[in-house]
This record gives structure tokens, sequence and C-alpha cells, in this order.
């Protein structure tokens, strides 16, 4: 009797603390709605044409293209037009594509994808090295508290290869957009000639 008087009476306030809950689901999903519309009204897009102004963010794109003066971008008050400090002036010699990037900024973005790309195949490498040796471990463990332990490390092992995976695909179609967006930029083929990194 005692018992279904204490589930009567948990069930009853578990409907009270439900009843009484002062939003609805209705109510969520309209300040959500809310919430996204305010964030997204609110976002920017930064073209390449936007990106001189941002020149002297902490995220930088290219080196100033060669039709803007550095007198007007980067340059501190009073110091006559030099530069900002870290800043290199752009070389007024240096062949430039059809936006105006110099071939110095394709050079250090095709190094910069294909380095990643090679530390991403090295790490996919060692993994498969890590994978073997934890596999032989466990198969020469006799005590089962250890191969317990060492199946933890091969579960996390398998996540780690499939999160490399992931990332080793995404690296290699970003540097096959950027050979695409070079060519249609007028690069010439010499700018991302093929380096090991």
């Amino acid at each position: 009797m005692k018992l279904i008087i204490a589930t009567a009476t948990a069930i009853l306030l578990l409907c009270a603390a439900a009843a009484g809950s002062p939003q609805s689901l209705a109510d969520l999903a309209k300040k959500e709605k809310e919430r996204r519309e305010r964030v997204k009204a609110e976002s920017k897009v930064i073209t390449n044409k936007d990106t001189i102004k941002y020149k002297n963010g902490s995220v930088t794109t290219s080196s100033l293209p060669p039709t803007a003066s550095p007198d007007k971008v980067g340059a501190k008050p009073g110091t006559g037009g030099d530069a900002a400090p870290g800043q290199t002036k752009a070389n007024p010699d240096e062949p430039v594509d059809f936006q105006g990037r110099p071939e110095s900024f394709w050079r250090q973005t095709f190094t910069d994808a294909r380095q990643k790309v090679h530390e991403l195949e090295i790490e996919s490498k060692t993994l498969v090295l890590k994978f073997n040796d934890l596999q032989n471990q466990f198969y020469r463990e006799a005590d089962g508290f250890k191969q317990q332990q060492l199946q933890r490390e091969i579960q996390k092992c398998f996540y780690e290869q499939d999160l490399n995976k992931e990332n080793l695909a995404k690296a290699q179609a970003q540097l096959d957009d950027l050979e695409k967006e070079a060519k249609k930029s007028g690069v010439l083929p010499g700018w991302i000639t093929s380096k090991n990194p």
C-alpha cells in the first residue's frame, strides 16, 4: 500500500512539474527561430574586393594588390606612408593574376595547402602503425582487464583514423578547389608547380 501511495505521489509531482513549466515547446522553437534570424542578419560576407579594408586585421588572405597604395591602406598616421610593422610592401614588379594577387601569394597558398595534405598523410600512416601495435599488444596480453584497456585504445584509434580520413579528404578537396581557382584567375603554371614539402 505504501508503495502505491509513493508511486502515485511521484507521478503527481512529475505531472505538476511538467504542467508548471514556464515555456512550451512551441515557445522555445519560436525563440530559437528569432535568435537564428538575428544571427543571420548580423552576419557579413567578405569578398575579395573587401580584403583591402581588412588588411591590418588578424586574418589576411593576400598581399596588397599593386593598384592599392600603401599610403592609404595599412599606413600609420604621421609615418609618411610606411607600411605597418610586420608587413612587407608589395613588390610593384611582381606579376599578378586577374584578381591582382601576386605570385608570392599563390606560391605561399599552395605551399600551405600541400603541407597540410602532407601532414595529414603522415598522421594517417602513424595511426595505422599505432593500430597495428595496439592489436599486437591485445593478442599477446593474457590479462582480461589489460585487454579491455587495450580494446578502448583500439576503439579510440579507429575514431582518430576516421577523423583523419575526413580531414584528409577535405584538405585534398581544398587543394583541388585552389587549383581550379588559380586557373580561373589566370595564374601562370610556374607559380603553382608541385614541390614536395
